[in-house]
């Protein structure tokens, strides 16, 4: 296992790269303070059903699935810059649109704008950020990342309780505010930013076209389905997510069944999920960074399958308390260390679609809860938190056959000693 080179503390990050990092928190902010009460929204204000409610959020998975790709690859064809200014102004009109919004056809319609454009915005943000700073800086920075997060969503909704945004009509246009802020210092920002060295190669003589960019869309897609690594890294993150994305649901459920006060509990064990994740990722992002993502990914998944037959053994909240923070280290070491390594696998000119293609990832939202009811139903809490666990383990064989497959995996790059502006920072 190869240390950080002492020479990276010579290295001054770009501006732009401090800007993506801070505005993702801003972003997130935004998001907690409208998104967690849009069920209270559209069932107060727009007066639709339980059912027309769940098919209104619950489609937003989808729209986020095909919008990560589609973005991720766009900004290949078209330029980072172009994709991300482009997110936020339908960010923007989408948060508008709820505010406007009187019937079930609209707020879907909105809803899935929403979804798309946060979703293609996300991979777009990490490809720059990886465009921005050399290999041994990108994982801590994709850590950091990950913190302002969790931290903007952890703050957006007692910011919202206490401005009583909470399901109300003009907690939308705040938010809007809130991005239109972030979009003008963004685009300040990247003004001079030269075009990423993945768009200067042969998708730029597809030229703009909407059929150029049709063609380039299918070559991204063909060579994305072609390389084997990345769909093992894929099916591997698929199986994470099914155990970590949606596990209040699984929770939930399981406390229902032992506890009379089962909205305590749960509220305890996942403030225990919020707060570690904030407190243990800068520590997390010091382990990835210092060790090659490899090990990281593998560790983080024997300590999820550690976390979840802890819960399988839990009788007390405090038990589950324990088990949570277990989890949670696991899922700090998790979340950068799988873009890392797609990061190490991703040819220059498709860095984008690679990124994008991550968020295939979200499929395990649905997978989870799915599965885990099933299990449930059937065997009891103990055994559907072991099945369920039992999958991080199975994605840790994955990740190391692909890691087999990676050259120089445990290798950083050396920063140079006096480089302390890169050329891109003088462009931004």
């Amino acid at each position: 296992m190869t240390r950080e080179p002492a020479a990276s503390a010579a290295f001054r990050p770009p501006r732009l790269a401090r800007i993506l990092v801070g505005g993702s928190g801003v972003m997130s902010l935004a998001n907690g303070v409208t998104i967690p009460f849009l069920a209270i929204y559209l069932r107060n204000e727009l007066g639709l059903s339980v059912s027309t409610v769940g098919l209104v959020i619950g489609s937003s998975v989808l729209f986020g699935i095909s919008g990560g790709f589609l973005g991720g690859a766009l900004s290949d064809i078209v330029g980072r810059r172009r994709v991300l200014l482009s997110c936020l102004l339908v960010v923007i009109g989408s948060f508008v649109g709820f505010y406007f919004a009187r019937d079930a056809v609209t707020a879907f319609v909105f809803n899935a704008s929403m979804a798309f454009a946060t979703s293609a915005f996300s991979p777009v943000a990490k490809v720059l950020i990886s465009d921005l700073l050399p290999v041994a800086l990108r994982v801590k920075w994709f850590s950091y990342q990950y913190l302002a997060i969790n931290a903007g969503y952890a703050v957006g909704p007692l910011i919202g309780v206490a401005l009583g945004f909470t399901g109300a009509r003009i907690s939308f246009p705040a938010a809007a505010c809130v991005y239109l802020v972030y979009l003008a210092v963004l685009w300040a920002a990247t003004r001079h930013l030269p075009r990423p060295s993945t768009g200067d190669g042969g998708l730029t003589t597809l030229g703009r076209s909407t059929g150029a960019i049709v063609r380039g869309l299918g070559e991204s897609a063909r060579a994305v389905m072609s390389d084997r690594r990345l769909l093992l890294l894929l099916i591997g993150a698929i199986l994470l997510e099914t155990v970590h994305s949606r596990i209040s649901v699984l929770l939930a459920q399981n406390f229902v069944i032992d506890f009379a006060d089962s909205a305590r509990v749960l509220a305890a064990v996942m403030t225990t999920n919020a707060v570690a994740v904030i407190v243990l990722q800068l520590f997390a992002a010091g382990y990835v960074q210092r060790y090659n993502p490899l090990n990281a990914i593998t560790l983080g998944g024997i300590l999820t399958f550690v976390g979840m037959a802890g819960f399988a053994i839990s009788e007390q909240m405090w038990h589950y308390i324990v088990a949570m923070v277990v989890f949670t280290v696991a899922e700090t070491l998790i979340v950068p260390s799988e873009f890392a390594l797609v990061d190490r696998i991703a040819p220059e000119e498709r860095r984008g679609a690679y990124f994008g293609a991550q968020t295939f990832a979200q499929v395990g939202g649905f997978t989870g809860p799915f599965l885990g009811s099933l299990v449930l139903a059937s065997f009891g809490g103990p055994v559907m938190f072991l099945a369920i666990g039992s999958l991080a383990l199975v994605s840790v064989v994955l990740y190391l056959l692909v890691g087999r497959r990676i050259p120089d995996l445990s290798r950083h790059d050396t920063l140079p000693e006096a480089e302390t502006e890169t050329e891109t920072e003088k462009a931004s």
